[in-house]
């Protein structure tokens, strides 16, 4: 018998989000620079949003790599927003370190919370100028935030209940004797 391994279906669809998601961020990015949001880019944006909260009930029951990739990931957004709240609020101008945050931010998903953020404060609230890119910040900090204490909850929750690394055991895969 050989080593024919199947990805399971969430593996795949994290995949899938994933590029949908790659796609999606530097979309958001080109025309985030000057809010020339089209409604293309509200449709994808709209899709990638539902395809996040899908992959998250989905991943619910997920393996513990797969959730411990997951906490991480979103820890790591968070950090870049907590990063780039604390660039918009105190004003720092970091030269490189500013650059660097921006390529890593199209891994997360910071350039799409930025357009959600900005038609709900901006284009709905009418919040202007510093005021709008702190809240917005706030927001996007508050949503991986959240993102990252579900993953976390879900991780430690498989672990107590010893689901193995790799998914649950298939029963029928015993020895023979």
């Amino acid at each position: 018998m050989g080593d024919n391994k199947q990805w399971p279906a969430a593996d795949f669809a994290a995949l899938l989000w994933a590029a949908l998601h790659l796609y999606t961020s530097v979309q958001s990015f080109k025309y985030g620079l000057y809010q020339t949001y089209t409604g293309w880019i509200w449709v994808l944006l709209a899709v990638w949003l539902l395809g996040l909260l899908a992959l998250d009930v989905w991943l619910a029951a997920g393996r513990p790599r797969l959730l411990r990739f997951a906490k991480r990931y979103w820890a790591f957004s968070a950090a870049l927003a907590a990063g780039g709240l604390l660039v918009s609020t105190l004003g720092l101008s970091l030269g490189g370190v500013v650059v660097l945050g921006m390529i890593c931010a199209l891994l997360t998903p910071l350039y799409q919370l930025m357009a959600f953020s900005w038609l709900l404060f901006d284009e709905l609230a009418g919040l202007r100028g510093s005021v709008q890119f702190g809240v917005s910040w706030s927001a996007m900090l508050l949503f991986c935030l959240i993102h990252f204490i579900y993953f976390a909850w879900l991780h430690r929750r498989a672990v107590k209940k010893g689901v193995p690394p790799d998914g649950p055991v298939d029963p029928g895969a015993g020895t023979v004797e």
